[in-house]
């Protein structure tokens, strides 16, 4: 058989999948052939390298390896050219790159002369002199920069490394002023990735992504206004947009925004339900309405469709919550965090753990939190909140519930956790002084409630009734404000009590609803 018949013929059979074929075949007319001294250099080349690829398809890297290495050793060394010899070297280091011999992988390529070196050569250098930890993986990063200046992956490892990456604001770095901001938020330096975005967004004012990406940076800071003007600018400046989407729903659910959830992912789907952003916008909006188990099948879905999508793993985790499955949710955190950690997988994991009684794990993870974002109020709060669940330890959560309010006023988490430990201290008269002057900053269905609820302990039950009915006026399904304000009702109106209900004298018994500032991280 003709050597090029040949070599088509086993393509064929690789390209149908077909490899243990194309093996055989090439072991018995490539491999005689191959040391053959009457068969032209280049063609037992060619006949080389496709019988190492026939190998290689069946993840025989050593017998692909031995083939080559056995080929060049052996008298034919002679007569190949130096750029023969290149190509041999990137096969035998292409062999040892998929046994995972990086160190011997970037041996190999540095028999390669610099100025003979392409794009794929010092990319393959560069990631194998990372991995082994060698010191020029800067540098070599740094050239293939220089010849690719579109490759993120050397800009990410060189600002990582302190570096400085050498941008001049042209858009050729622009990609990688994205991968930029994406690397400072995986470790959730959200200030520095949002002044990025920042700067960014001033010279492409009208690009979805970088805006959508801005306004979770501002999400994980908590500036829910801004954010959410900047999501919607991002969705009007392209109305598929989908990226960032799974943190848009979460920012509308945590508003408390029933309709605006049920909108988003409505229009997410009739774009494309592929993707996970819409399942997980409706699967929160059922949650929301009390149908859990309707929510759960939807992000399982979103979970199914998209294996690696954390914001699907983090809205299980929420939902779970609210089904009082707090074990599962901190399973559900933990994955999210493996995937992506965020400000809001570190929240999750810590009112997992706090609802599930493990305090020492919510306790570290608090403090990783603060730790990594020391200026943050809902850090600092989230400390506060593990603390105040051990006696032992009130005046310190105090303290720092207190250092959150004075950095950040409206911080709800910081509220909450105080006013549950002012009522578990018996300081009432405390924590409605508390409520009412954060009242005006916070006015939210839930802050009236909570305020309702330490009303209704002070026995200020007529005051108690009226922010149980604002709180209702502002979302008629909060179904804790309808527990109270029926509670306080029939404290306030005994003789309404049917006839096997208790007598209407004497003050009785009041469970106040849960103050628990869990639900709040």
């Amino acid at each position: 058989m003709a050597t090029q018949s040949l070599l088509d013929e086993i393509q064929q059979l690789l390209d149908s999948e077909l490899c243990e074929s194309a093996l055989q075949l090439a072991e018995l007319e490539c491999k005689p052939r191959l040391h053959d001294p009457h068969v032209p250099i280049p063609e037992r080349l060619a006949l080389l390298r496709t019988y190492s690829r026939c190998h290689s398809s069946l993840n025989q890297h050593s017998a692909s390896l031995h083939a080559i290495t056995e080929f060049v050793s052996g008298p034919t060394r002679a007569q190949l050219s130096s750029e023969d010899l290149e190509q041999i070297v990137r096969d035998i280091s292409d062999a040892r790159w998929a046994l995972g011999e990086h160190d011997l992988c970037l041996a190999q390529l540095r028999q390669i002369p610099r100025r003979h070196r392409t794009v794929r050569d010092v990319a393959r250098m560069a990631r194998c002199a990372e991995l082994v930890h060698s010191s020029d993986a800067r540098d070599l990063y740094k050239e293939l920069l220089v010849r690719q200046p579109n490759a993120t992956e050397a800009y990410a490892f060189v600002h990582s490394r302190g570096a400085g990456a050498p941008f001049d604001g042209s858009t050729r770095h622009d990609v990688a002023s994205i991968t930029m901001a994406r690397t400072m938020m995986r470790r959730l330096e959200y200030k520095a990735a949002a002044s990025e975005l920042q700067r960014l967004a001033r010279r492409h004012r009208s690009n979805a992504h970088v805006v959508a990406l801005h306004a979770t940076c501002l999400f994980m800071l908590d500036d829910v206004r801004q954010s959410r003007i900047l999501y919607e600018r991002a969705r009007a400046l392209d109305p598929m947009l989908m990226h960032e989407m799974g943190a848009y729903s979460a920012l509308l659910m945590q508003e408390n925004d029933a309709h605006a959830v049920y909108a988003l992912g409505s229009q997410l789907l009739r774009t494309d339900q592929t993707r996970p952003e819409g399942w997980t916008a409706m699967a929160r909006f059922l949650a929301m309405t009390g149908q859990t188990q309707e929510a759960l099948a939807l992000v399982w879905k979103a979970q199914a469709l998209a294996p690696s999508c954390a914001a699907a793993y983090c809205a299980e985790g929420g939902i779970q919550l609210l089904c009082e499955c707090p074990e599962e949710a901190a399973k559900m955190y933990a994955k999210a965090h493996a995937l992506e950690p965020t400000a809001q997988t570190y929240r999750g994991l810590i009112t997992s753990h706090v609802q599930n009684g493990e305090h020492k794990f919510a306790y570290s993870y608090a403090k990783q939190l603060v730790e990594l974002m020391p200026q943050n109020a809902r850090a600092l709060a989230a400390v506060g909140s593990v603390l105040a669940h051990s006696a032992e330890s009130h005046a310190k959560a105090v303290r720092l519930l207190e250092s959150a309010l004075a950095q950040d006023p409206r911080c709800t988490d910081a509220i909450v956790a105080l006013a549950s430990l002012h009522v578990t201290n018996n300081r009432l008269s405390d924590a409605v002084s508390l409520l009412e002057r954060h009242l005006v900053e916070n006015e939210t269905d839930d802050m009236y409630t909570r305020y309702a609820d330490v009303l209704t302990l002070a026995n200020e039950l007529p005051k108690a009734a009226a922010n149980y009915a604002v709180a209702l006026e502002m979302n008629p399904s909060n179904e804790r404000a309808k527990t109270g304000y029926e509670r306080v009702d029939r404290l306030m109106h005994p003789s309404a009590e049917s006839d096997d209900g208790e007598p209407g004298e004497g003050e009785p018994e009041v469970e106040p609803s849960d103050m628990s500032d869990d639900d709040m991280l």
